[in-house]
């Protein structure tokens, strides 16, 4: 069965238009021609990835979690256009939603998804762009997907602020030209939503501190945005929160002047975090998550039919976990590592990890080669001396420490992850930068 229909191919072209002149009039407001430049690419790239991304899943996989979302928001939107006071259904809790869906249709296909909150928002998200779009999957994803170039771009910008302008061609190379970024970034999916509402609200948290430049608008829409984020991926704005604090006792020990007076607050900072990870069994939490992550890919196995052969194509072992806090933490350098820069060439199986592989392969490269130049202690250093750096290595950190330690497929960590690439291509670029500027000024010295 097919969810892409001729219908879908008529209108695509005509929304498509829409969104280029929504895209063409921000990118008439940026302030330099290269900056347009810039976005008028990231923009093509993304709706590229959205029609590419819907293609692969209807023609080459046949299935994903898009269409199950989208089969989901189909119910919401039929029955509320069936009776328009079906549409409370939409606010109401997802326990609420859930009976109703049982007592109206009840198919099996959507029974679990529509009993989770995360997978129940992203259903009635697609039901509201729906009423947009006629209901047809491929508009429905133009939508989601140019929600998350807004959010892309929003954070290029910030970005592209911190590190003054400079290196600017690299930096929207990295951060929004990226292919796994706007392939995987761009459907019907929980990331495509996330992204742009972390990408919006770093923006203007960022613009309102530095430059003061906020409103009550777009204060209560990032809090909307937010609180969807909360939803839909709780970690994503736990981990947020995580980063922002780092900024701020960054802020404070930078106030101190003295040194043992910094040393203090250093352990007992880390002695909280450590009381902190004890008493609220952070190690029995992330063993849930990695059960449900398991029950999860079984979940899929058995609704799509797929043989475990398959599955193990795209799957890795980290090994053994132990639950104890010392046992995650002995674990966690190789996490890490896999995350940021697996699947290696020797472990790809079909076309699509290929490209993944090579783009790991390029950054474990660049990461080896700054390491290097800086002699590894100069690496840390540099992003310790930065509050904006440790904010991006904190949250890139401990992303890849949750995604690694609760995702056993190749081709949903690559899915996964995008959410905190940028910030970690913005690391190393800002890293890269500095180095130069060093290298320039002590030529002109010499």
């Amino acid at each position: 069965m097919y969810i892409i229909t001729p219908t879908d191919y008529f209108l695509f072209p005509l929304y498509l238009l829409v969104f280029y002149l929504f895209a063409r009039k921000i990118a008439k407001k940026q302030e330099t021609p290269a900056l347009r430049k810039y976005l008028m690419i990231a923009f093509a790239l993304r709706m590229f990835g959205c029609f590419a991304y819907s293609m692969i899943m209807q023609y080459y996989y046949g299935y994903g979690d898009s269409f199950t979302y989208f089969g989901g928001g189909t119910f919401y939107l039929t029955e509320i256009l069936r009776q328009i006071s079906n549409i409370k259904y939409l606010f109401s809790p997802v326990s609420v939603a859930n009976e109703w869906y049982e007592a109206t249709a009840a198919d099996p296909l959507y029974i679990g998804y529509f009993a989770t909150a995360a997978n129940n928002m992203v259903m009635k998200i697609s039901a509201v762009f729906g009423f947009l779009t006629f209901n047809k999957f491929l508009i429905t994803s133009l939508f989601f997907g140019y929600f998350s170039f807004v959010g892309q771009w929003k954070l290029f910008r910030v970005f592209d602020d911190i590190n003054k302008h400079a290196n600017q061609k690299l930096l929207a190379f990295t951060v929004l030209f990226t292919p796994s970024i706007w392939f995987w970034g761009s459907g019907l999916l929980k990331e495509a939503i996330c992204f742009g509402a972390l990408g919006i609200i770093l923006n203007f948290l960022y613009f309102a501190v530095t430059k003061k430049q906020w409103s009550v608008f777009k204060l209560i829409y990032c809090l909307f945005l937010f609180y969807l984020i909360l939803v839909i991926k709780s970690y994503i704005a736990v981990i947020t929160l995580m980063g922002i604090a780092a900024i701020l006792i960054w802020l404070f020990m930078n106030a101190v002047k003295l040194f043992i007076f910094k040393a203090a607050i250093f352990i007992l900072v880390i002695s909280g975090v450590y009381l902190f990870a004890n008493s609220e069994n952070v190690a029995g939490m992330i063993e849930d998550y990695t059960l449900e992550s398991v029950a999860t890919i079984q979940s899929y196995q058995h609704s799509y039919k797929v043989t475990s052969e398959d599955i193990g194509k795209g799957g890795f072992d980290i090994g053994e976990l132990s639950t104890s806090t010392s046992g995650l933490i002995l674990k966690s350098p190789a996490v890490v590592f896999s995350c940021l820069f697996r699947p290696f060439l020797w472990e790809i199986k079909n076309i699509m990890m290929l490209f993944t592989s090579l783009e790991s392969t390029l950054l474990l490269l660049v990461v080896l080669y700054l390491l290097i130049r800086t002699a590894i202690i100069g690496f840390f250093k540099i992003i310790f001396s930065n509050p904006y750096l440790l904010f991006c290595f904190t949250i890139s950190i401990l992303f890849a420490l949750i995604i690694g330690f609760t995702t056993f497929n190749f081709g949903t960590m690559i899915r996964y992850k995008i959410i905190f690439l940028p910030f970690f291509y913005f690391l190393l670029v800002n890293i890269y930068t500095r180095l130069e500027s060093e290298k320039k000024a002590s030529k002109k010295t010499i």
